[in-house]
C-alpha cells in the first residue's frame, strides 16, 4: 500500500494524464511559459509576476492563488511545473518543490511561496506597490483574524475530512466520515450567519476567507457526490450552498476551475489508487 501526501498525489495526477492544456478561461494580460532553463535564469525584470502551478491547475492551494491574482487585477504570466518528484529546475526557485510559488522579477527576483503567505502578499503588493484598492484582505483587525482563523479550520480539519472520506475505501465507515465533513462544514455556515448579511463569509465583500476555501468545496461537492453520494445537506447548510453558487459566478473562479468533468478524470487516478491517508499539502 502507498502512502501519499496530498501534495504529492496532485503531482501524481498531473504527471500520469497527458495532453493538459491551460484553461480556456486564461486572462489576456498573462502568457504561458513551460519552465525549464529559461525559469530557472529569471524572467526579464521587465516581466509581471511569475506564477508556478501544475498543468491544468489541478492542485487547489494553487487556485486559490489563482483567484487572488484575477481579483486584484496584477498582470501575471504563469510557468507550468511538471513532474513528480519536482523538477531541479523549479527547486532552484521553490526548494520545498510545491506549488503555488511566485517570483517577483523587478523585486530581485523575490520568491514567495505557500499559498496564503502569497495571498497576504497580493493584496500587500496590490496595495502599497500598484497602488490598487481592494477588500480582499479586510482592514479592520478582527476581520483580520477572523480571516485567518477560516483559513486555518480549512487547513487543519475540512481538508483532512474531505479527502479521509474521500478515499475511504471501508465502507462501514462513510457514515461517521460524512458526520465529519458536515461538522467542519458548520464552522462556514455559522460565520455566514455572521456576516451581517453576507453573503460572503466576513460580510459584503470577497476576501481571502472565500478563496481559501472555495476551492475545496467545489472539489468536495463533485468527488464526493460521484463516489459517495454525498450532498451537502441544503436543509442545514441554506446560506453555505447560497455562498457557493455567489462565489462560482465570479469571474475570477470561472477562469480558474477546472470543469466537472476535468476534475472526474483528475480525481479517478487519486480514488482509484491503491493508499493510505498521509496527511494534507499544507501550501
Amino acid at each position: 500500500m502507498k502512502c501519499y501526501q496530498i501534495a504529492g498525489v496532485f503531482a501524481l495526477m498531473q504527471q500520469s494524464s497527458s495532453g493538459f492544456a491551460f484553461s480556456k478561461h486564461t486572462n489576456k494580460s498573462t502568457s504561458l511559459g513551460m519552465g525549464g532553463y529559461d525559469a530557472t535564469i529569471g524572467a526579464d525584470p521587465s516581466t509581471p509576476l511569475q506564477f508556478f502551478l501544475f498543468p491544468g491547475n489541478t492542485c487547489p492551494n494553487a487556485q486559490r492563488t489563482h483567484i487572488a491574482l484575477h481579483e486584484l487585477g496584477i498582470p501575471f504570466d504563469i510557468t507550468e511545473v511538471s513532474g513528480h518528484p519536482a523538477p531541479d529546475w523549479y527547486l532552484k526557485i521553490n526548494p520545498r518543490g510545491k506549488v503555488p510559488a511566485i517570483r517577483i522579477p523587478s523585486c530581485d527576483y523575490e520568491v514567495i511561496h505557500d499559498s496564503a503567505i502569497c495571498n497576504e502578499f497580493l493584496c500587500d503588493y496590490a496595495s502599497s506597490t500598484l497602488k490598487k484598492d481592494h477588500n480582499l484582505m479586510p482592514q479592520d483587525p478582527i476581520l483580520r483574524a477572523r480571516a485567518r482563523l477560516l483559513n486555518d479550520h480549512c487547513d487543519s480539519v475540512l481538508g483532512k475530512a474531505q479527502f479521509t472520506f474521500l478515499m475511504n475505501k471501508d465502507t462501514e465507515e462513510d457514515a461517521k466520515l460524512a458526520a465529519e465533513v458536515e461538522k467542519a462544514l458548520e464552522v462556514y455556515e455559522e460565520a455566514l450567519n455572521n456576516s451581517d448579511g453576507g453573503p460572503f463569509l466576513l460580510g459584503a465583500e470577497f476576501t481571502l476567507a472565500d478563496l481559501h476555501v472555495l476551492p475545496f468545496i467545489q472539489r468536495l461537492v463533485i468527488t464526493l457526490r460521484h463516489w459517495k453520494n454525498f450532498e451537502i445537506p441544503s436543509s442545514k447548510f441554506v446560506k453555505l450552498l447560497v455562498w457557493l453558487d455567489v462565489c462560482l459566478e465570479r469571474d475570477s473562479v470561472k477562469q480558474s476551475s477546472m470543469t466537472k468533468e476535468k476534475t472526474l478524470e483528475i480525481y479517478k487516478i487519486f480514488v482509484e489508487s491503491d493508499y493510505a491517508f498521509g496527511g494534507l499539502n499544507e501550501n
